[in-house]
């Protein structure tokens, strides 16, 4: 994190209470999450309002959420950025998690998904950070992760994480999905 950067919040799908194996790989994979406060989960949108000003989109937020009914995905297989070599668990069915997040990304379209208004990334659960070593790192994801995936989990519910000190988040509220 930069000094003097502005705290952040985002919005996403936790999903290490469902499956406590697969959080505990998660956890041991990549620690810094750990410190961070940040579980497994999928990240729907990232950075959203200042913690400040996310109050003002409270409604908004829970009318969008409430206008899509709850689901099952999977944590279905590994996947690897190439750019950075960083590891992560792709989900499935993967087009109505990104209809939704496509949707969102419109409905705020003054916070655009990791900063970049051009920007499509996919769903996903990030399992590492960057690597030089990107065939170890696989490796060893593989390796830690043998027999859990494919795990399935129910989406009912999107929370809003806020970050309450640099590089530290935490719940601030969650919208039940459905009416």
């Amino acid at each position: 994190m930069a000094e003097g950067r502005p705290l952040e919040t985002y919005l996403g799908l936790l999903l290490a209470d469902q499956n406590a194996e697969l959080a505990a790989a998660h956890d041991e994979l990549y620690p810094d999450r750990v410190t961070e406060h940040i579980p497994l989960s999928i990240t729907l949108l990232y950075p959203f309002a200042a913690p400040a000003e996310v109050d003002r989109y409270r409604d908004e937020i829970r009318e969008f959420f409430a206008s899509y009914e709850p689901f099952d995905l999977e944590l279905a297989r590994l996947e690897q950025w190439e750019e950075s070599g960083a590891v992560y668990a792709a989900p499935e069915p993967e087009q109505p998690l990104r209809d939704l997040m496509r949707a969102l990304w419109r409905r705020f379209p003054d916070f655009p998904p990791y900063g970049d208004a051009d920007g499509d990334p996919p769903p996903h659960a990030s399992l590492t950070w960057r690597t030089d070593e990107p065939e170890e790192t696989r490796r060893r994801v593989e390796a830690r992760l043998d027999g859990l995936l494919p795990a399935r989990f129910r989406i009912a519910e999107v929370a809003l994480m806020e970050e309450f000190e640099p590089d530290r988040f935490r719940v601030r509220e969650t919208f039940r999905l459905g009416t």
